[in-house]
């Protein structure tokens, strides 16, 4: 008897041990690109509204991103219409993964131009798998969107206002005014995380393009990582979409 009740708390010690053994935290979903995704997007709205200064009246907005902004504040004004820039450099990559994608990418792709990657990080977030049977037929948008004169067209427009931005600001001290502002002015501040963010996740992009096209070439793709300009170099420089 005693052996009997010795032997069955020796099995229960086991099997609790077992069931340690076996336990694990799943770290791979819990660390999933989505859920990472949607935590920055979660981080970046919380410091927007509570962290960041206090929305004041004079606050510049939307609309006052004249030419007569322009010059008296150079760099913010440039801020403002790269970020527009970016919007545009994810459209034409974004708008023909929307062919493979279950959710299409085109709503937070229109989201982008008006919130930039505030609009972006939610696709991001819940793209989910791709499909078994992806519509690979170029269609007229799709020729558009994945042509090289386009891409000729955006990094021409970037690097205008790269040097615009570079000259002005040096000739009429727009760098002291940024500051100023970045550090006051609610819109300027989450404008340039905003550029932050839409910079650091493009090579996100890059990469699953350069996969669609099978040029998975690291070398290259380390050289397209360089911000901006990189990005710019790469919609120049990608073969044609396979058309299978």
């Amino acid at each position: 008897m005693e052996n009997s009740e010795t032997e069955l708390q020796e099995q229960k010690q086991r099997n609790l041990l077992s069931s340690i053994k076996e336990f694990r935290v799943p770290w791979k979903e819990f660390l999933s690109p989505n859920l990472l995704f949607l935590l920055v997007w979660m981080s970046f709205l919380l410091y927007t509204f509570i962290w960041a200064p206090a929305a004041q009246p004079s606050d510049p907005g939307f609309g006052d991103f004249s030419i007569e902004y322009a010059k008296t504040n150079p760099v913010e004004w440039n801020l403002f219409m790269l970020v527009g820039v970016w919007a545009l450099l994810y459209a034409v990559i974004l708008l023909i993964e929307n062919r493979e994608r279950f959710i299409p990418a085109w709503p937070f792709v229109l989201a982008s131009f008006a919130f930039g990657m505030y609009g972006l990080m939610p696709y991001f977030a819940i793209r989910g798998v791709k499909r078994k049977d992806p519509k690979t037929k170029k269609t007229w948008f799709t020729k558009i969107v994945d042509s090289r004169i386009l891409g000729i067209i955006l990094a021409a427009l970037a690097l205008a206002l790269v040097l615009f931005g570079i000259i002005a600001a040096s000739i009429g001290g727009g760098w002291s005014v940024y500051a100023d502002s970045f550090l006051n002015v609610r819109f300027i501040q989450v404008m340039t995380i905003d550029f932050a963010f839409l910079t650091l996740f493009y090579p996100i992009v890059i990469w699953s393009d350069m996969k669609r096209r099978n040029w998975e070439n690291i070398k290259l793709f380390s050289l397209f990582c360089v911000p901006l300009f990189g990005g710019l170099l790469y919609l120049v420089l990608r073969p044609r979409l396979p058309e299978k």
